[in-house]
């Protein structure tokens, strides 16, 4: 009965909503220019269905969308909801709006990439095949032969091979020892390294710190000078774990609209206002897939890239990911960005997430019957 009551107010409100339309976002001096969904080809009717399904809860605890197509950003919305904040746990019933921070969890490693590739063009790093341990002399006695032969590729792709389990426990460790890249390289091999993904928090600490060694400054710093200064992004927090490391594989907290500027780089071959900030070479090797997961999945240099079916036709996403429904979105192809943040950390067995708005509505409004 409760399903059914959902489905005659959604359809009810998705009768009505061409009617009701979409305010187009402000026009901020930020870099990003707005429009109306209709100036760049989406329907409408199916994103206010978006908007009602959301309103409904049929998306649960959904906290912001954000919609750019063809160089227009072209939807904009916030929704209150509980939220979770990593560094201190539950905040509460939270008014979501467009300067509000957000946890982005996991979309950090992906940050993380686009500093280890900035790293790289500087000279800084002299090759993703460069082995780890290059850089960690310290913990020398640990890198057995075939331990050695780890490198920075390998770390990029989840395929280092080490017996790390994301577990609690084990992340729990990594959180708050005294020494936590002397935890994760004295772990032993259970693969060769390039041979198997296996999905690593701990690997993408390794690369800040790599950065860190190679640039000789603070991950906080790096980032700060090379990638988000040059996009404008100025209102941001890296959250620290017990030990005081900054949290690189899931720390940040971020605005969605500071997301979107992010996604462009990845978008525009690694420009931004015309200025190359990455090689476009290296753009494209960290947005393909560089190692299958499973079947029409795979992950390039920490970016998931996706491939599904709607209507007969083939939708290729690369994709930044984080806890709780956090989601870059970008599809070459029709020209598209989409940001979601969201508050269903841990949560499984959802009857939809974050990642069914794109498929369910958003993808589907750019197709012609």
């Amino acid at each position: 009965m409760k399903k059914l009551i959902i489905f005659l107010v959604v359809l009810f409100y998705s009768c009505n909503s061409v009617e009701r339309g979409i305010e187009k976002p402000e026009q901020l001096n930020d870099g990003v220019e707005t429009g109306t969904p209709q100036e760049v080809g989406i329907d409408k009717e199916l994103i206010m269905r978006m908007t009602d399904s959301i309103n409904l809860g049929v998306y649960p605890n959904i906290h912001s969308v954000l919609i750019f197509r063809n160089n227009k950003l072209v939807y904009e919305h916030y929704w209150s909801g509980y939220d979770e904040n990593r560094e201190t746990n539950f905040i509460g019933f939270t008014n979501h709006h467009r300067d509000s921070l957000h946890d982005i969890r996991s979309i950090t490693k992906s940050i993380i990439s686009s500093a280890v590739m900035i790293a790289l063009s500087q000279g800084k790093i002299k090759s993703l095949d460069q082995e780890i341990f290059d850089f960690f002399p310290e913990f020398s006695g640990y890198a057995n032969d075939i331990k050695q032969k780890i490198t920075i590729r390998h770390l990029l792709t989840m395929s280092a091979g080490l017996d790390w389990n994301d577990s609690y426990n084990d992340s729990m460790k990594m959180e708050s020892v005294s020494d936590t890249y002397k935890l994760i390289l004295r772990k032993p091999m259970v693969d060769s390294p390039g041979e198997t993904f296996e999905y690593r928090s701990s690997y993408t600490q390794l690369l800040s710190r790599i950065v860190e060694k190679a640039t000789e400054m603070d991950i906080e710093v790096f980032t700060k000078i090379n990638l988000f200064e040059p996009l404008g992004i100025t209102n941001y927090v890296w959250t620290k774990e017990k030990n005081g490391l900054v949290s690189a594989w899931a720390g940040l907290r971020m605005r969605s609209r500071d997301l979107l500027k992010f996604g462009l780089l990845y978008l525009n071959d690694g420009k931004w206002k015309g200025k190359q900030l990455i090689p476009e070479y290296l753009i494209r090797e960290s947005i393909k897939t560089q190692i299958v997961t499973e079947p029409n999945y795979g992950y390039g240099f920490q970016f998931w890239t996706l491939t599904e079916t709607s209507k007969n036709q083939t939708i290729s996403t690369i994709e930044a990911s984080g806890n709780g429904g956090q989601k870059i979105e970008i599809n070459k192809s029709k020209n598209l960005i989409v940001i979601i943040t969201a508050g269903n950390y841990d949560k499984e067995n959802l009857n939809k997430y974050s990642y069914d708005l794109y498929l369910d509505f958003i993808i589907p409004s750019m197709m012609k019957p």
